[in-house]
């Protein structure tokens, strides 16, 4: 079950491109959606505190592009 709060929505942008990112509760941690354009990517905080890539599709987006926007989620946090 995902309880995503339209309030906790925020936008990134990376090279003038914004990207929606929704969290959500997952288990007992943090999960984000982030819709590229092209796919869907799930990244979620793993035990020591590092947000990783679980899922992507139906076509992955570029690996460099998953990692910036791993950085712009931890930054918003930060």
């Amino acid at each position: 079950m995902t309880d995503i709060c339209p309030m906790d929505i925020f936008t990134i942008t990376i090279d003038g491109q914004r990207f929606e990112v929704k969290p959500f509760v997952k288990g007992y941690g943090m999960a984000f959606h982030v819709d590229t354009g092209e796919g869907l990517v799930v990244f979620e905080l793993d035990e020591e505190d590092n947000l990783r890539a679980i899922a992507q599709g139906p076509v992955p987006p570029d690996t460099v592009l998953v990692g910036r926007i791993a950085d712009a989620i931890v930054a918003h946090y930060a």
